[in-house]
């Protein structure tokens, strides 16, 4: 999925309106997965690599793997899980609650770029037939399934925090989740 649904969907499921501050470990979490792409990619264009070069060529080298596999391990964002849930932390379990959301929707929805979810117990990935994005993998129909998930958490988050200003944001976010899907459509 991409970030923008993440960050709808665990707000719709784990947010509430009297707790800013779990809300915002909960964007914190459902972001953290992410944030290895966003450091390689901006890492890639300081280096000047083209598009190919950086997606076909540096994403599969290490460290990019092996940050790939820290933010997205169901393993270690589960130890948070537990040790969040001793400590009685709210902000420990908000984020890793969030995140393990995260790598929940990913795991279905990754094709040929597959992340190694169980790292480090294990290096193995589960390549699935349907991509949120790639059209030799059912890229439509992944993209259709990530867009109306994304549309019905913000139908939950526009009923849950009813201000204008927050509305303006759920329809902005609309707006960018179907402008998404319509360039896979037209040009996947």
């Amino acid at each position: 999925m991409n970030t923008i649904a993440h960050l709808v969907v665990a707000s719709a499921v784990l947010s509430r309106p009297a707790e800013p501050n779990r809300n915002k470990a909960v964007l914190a979490g459902a972001l953290v997965p992410d944030v290895s792409m966003f450091v390689f990619f901006a890492w890639s264009r300081i280096q000047g690599w083209s598009g190919a070069e950086t997606w076909n060529v540096h994403y599969w080298t290490d460290p990019w793997q092996t940050l790939g596999a820290l933010s997205n391990s169901f393993i270690l964002f589960g130890i948070m899980l537990i040790i969040g849930l001793w400590r009685r932390s709210i902000a420990l379990l908000a984020v890793s609650s969030a995140a393990l959301l995260h790598l929940a929707l990913d795991f279905p929805l990754h094709a040929d770029d597959a992340h190694r979810h169980f790292w480090p117990l294990t290096d193995w990935r589960f390549f699935s037939p349907v991509s949120y994005w790639d059209p030799q993998y059912n890229g439509f129909w992944g993209s259709a399934l990530e867009t109306a998930i994304a549309l019905g958490a913000l139908a939950v988050l526009w009923f849950r925090f009813p201000r204008p200003t927050w509305r303006i944001a759920f329809v902005a976010l609309a707006a960018l989740q179907l402008a998404a899907f319509s360039l896979l459509t037209l040009f996947g």
